[in-house]
């Protein structure tokens, strides 16, 4: 069981970065630097766009972190979410650090069917409470710990479930339960292919045309690109 981060939740941005120990991401003029924070033997992840450059971070790094901040507080205490520790300022957020690996540096044939069920039940339990993903399918946004279950980082893309008075807004968040599940799918394809069913591979025909999980990721490209136009190019 976790212990509790009262002290380290406490600290404010600059001790925090007194004790980063290693860096995931190096801050870039539209990413946040993505760091590893160790303190009396507890460690946590810093995800800061203040140690970014250029005018992406000031601008837009509040509204990037207030939706990861909101999508940990929807989800706490669901299964595979990392728990959400401090919001030190506007542009930073610190969480829960999950010992392991992302999916994509796990090697094929090692994951086993119990994997797969377990991804899926937790993929359901987020959606149950009314978020889905929609960046899943990148294996870098699901984590795989020491004893072989997935965590889902990175809720920045996020949706919430419509009301029922938003019928238009439900349809959507389907759609990109759909794409939840696909990448379950297309992580299975790559890592346990023998494992798929006439169900899976029905899933993975519909992601050939599947409107919303393949517009969504031009637009955000797109995007992307535009802001790293006008904000200032990454660094080299």
């Amino acid at each position: 069981m976790l212990r509790p981060m009262s002290e380290l939740s406490q600290l404010d941005l600059s001790r925090l970065r007194q004790y980063r120990t290693h860096l995931f991401y190096e801050g870039s003029s539209t990413r946040p630097e993505v760091a590893l924070i160790e303190y009396q033997g507890e460690k946590a992840v810093l995800k800061d766009f203040n140690a970014g450059h250029g005018g992406f971070g000031f601008l837009f790094g509040p509204l990037l972190i207030w939706r990861e901040v909101r999508a940990l507080r929807y989800l706490e205490g669901v299964p595979g979410i990392p728990r959400l520790l401090s919001r030190p300022n506007r542009r930073a957020v610190l969480m829960q650090h999950i010992d392991g690996r992302t999916a994509k540096a796990v090697p094929k044939g090692e994951l086993g069917a119990d994997f797969f069920v377990r991804m899926t039940e937790r993929i359901n339990a987020m959606h149950d409470r009314g978020v889905v993903h929609c960046d899943l399918r990148s294996g870098g946004n699901t984590i795989i710990d020491n004893d072989g279950n997935p965590y889902f980082i990175d809720f920045v893309s996020h949706l919430r479930r419509g009301g029922r008075w938003n019928p238009v807004g439900r349809w959507v968040f389907r759609q990109f339960e759909i794409a939840d599940h696909i990448a379950i799918i297309r992580l299975k394809r790559r890592l346990a292919p023998g494992l798929l069913t006439e169900a899976d591979q029905a899933l993975l025909d519909l992601d050939k045309n599947h409107p919303i999980a393949r517009s969504a990721r031009f637009v955000g490209h797109g995007i992307r690109r535009v802001l790293q136009l006008i904000l200032g190019k990454p660094r080299l």
